[in-house]
């Protein structure tokens, strides 16, 4: 459970909680299944904090700074994300339906399980990020940056990749079947494909162009 005494804190505002962040450096917030929905966090300092099964479905978060912070089975359903930093983040088992990512920094992050369906992850910054089995289903991935991301089976079902980056991104037994604008240009910089589910159509030309992408890496 949260200790009551950070969430009072957090709950009295921006300047009230950043101020408490910047002269308690040592202090590790603990925000452990707070149900903090609806709330407007917007440039909030929530690095390093343990918001582990906390609730921020519907919470405003722009530009606020999720760096190392512990968010294992959040609920960011329908959240706004954006411009936010969650470089290095835990976000294993995180439920981002509906969320909104665009332009944020998931670097090097682990969203291993995530749920991240109809997510909307425009110019999303994820390479490096570990995104084994989570799902993507039917979010945009418009110009996101996944170079060298893991999608380890991860369902990309009907997921809009256009004009992504997938330059050394591990595809190995990721469901790629009716996703949107999967060119072979942006196919062809992928790390691997292998054992992926693809699209007959699609199967065809990359064993034509890149049959090296169909072997295991």
């Amino acid at each position: 459970m949260a200790n009551s005494e950070h969430v009072d804190i957090l709950l009295q505002g921006l300047e009230v909680w950043n101020k408490f962040r910047r002269t308690r450096p040592e202090i590790q917030p603990d925000l452990r299944e707070a149900d903090l929905s609806g709330y407007d966090f917007t440039q909030m300092d929530f690095s390093h904090a343990d918001l582990t099964g906390a609730d921020l479905s519907d919470a405003y978060l722009f530009r606020a700074n999720f760096t190392e912070a512990n968010l294992t089975q959040v609920n960011f359903t329908e959240a706004d994300i954006i411009e936010a930093n969650m470089i290095k983040a835990n976000l294993t088992k995180a439920i981002l339906i509906q969320a909104d990512l665009s332009s944020t920094g998931v670097i090097r992050a682990d969203l291993t399980d995530a749920d991240l369906s109809h997510a909307n992850l425009t110019k999303t910054s994820l390479p490096w990020a570990n995104l084994t089995r989570s799902k993507l289903i039917k979010a945009n991935l418009y110009m996101a940056d996944l170079r060298e991301a893991i999608l380890l089976e991860a369902d990309l079902s009907e997921a809009n990749l256009q004009d992504a980056s997938v330059t050394g991104t591990d595809f190995t037994s990721a469901n790629l079947q009716n996703t949107k604008k999967l060119s072979m240009d942006l196919l062809g910089k992928a790390k691997t494909l292998y054992q992926a589910q693809l699209n007959s159509e699609i199967r065809e030309q990359v064993e034509k162009d890149y049959p090296n992408l169909l072997r295991q890496a």
